[in-house]
């Protein structure tokens, strides 16, 4: 599965981003792939290469409806990320929504 992580700066998205790599291989998942870029950087990505979701970081939320154009033109799910989830405690469940929302 592949994720990209739309964020402001991508400073503690990296850090989130490295965190759920390292619970989808302590679940067995050794095909768990995730990104993080800033918001500006979506559309590009979203052309190059093929993504099964796209992370929405709660600081940068007021970008949802953008991003949620991205997403659709894709046909991929947008999961905004509740500030509870992001944190090394939200991981787990986190790494669940991401599963359950895809479906892989």
């Amino acid at each position: 599965m592949k994720v990209l992580l739309a964020c402001g700066g991508g400073m503690s998205s990296s850090i989130l981003a490295e965190n759920l790599v390292a619970e989808a291989k302590k679940n067995g998942d050794e095909d768990f792939y995730m990104e993080a870029t800033g918001t500006e950087s979506v559309g590009l990505k979203m052309q190059q290469e093929n993504w099964d979701a796209l992370l929405l970081a709660p600081q940068v939320s007021f970008r949802k409806a953008y991003l949620q154009q991205e997403a659709d033109a894709k046909g991929i799910p947008l999961i905004p990320i509740e500030g509870v989830l992001y944190t090394p405690m939200g991981i787990p469940d986190l790494y669940r929504l991401i599963k359950e929302t895809v479906g892989k």
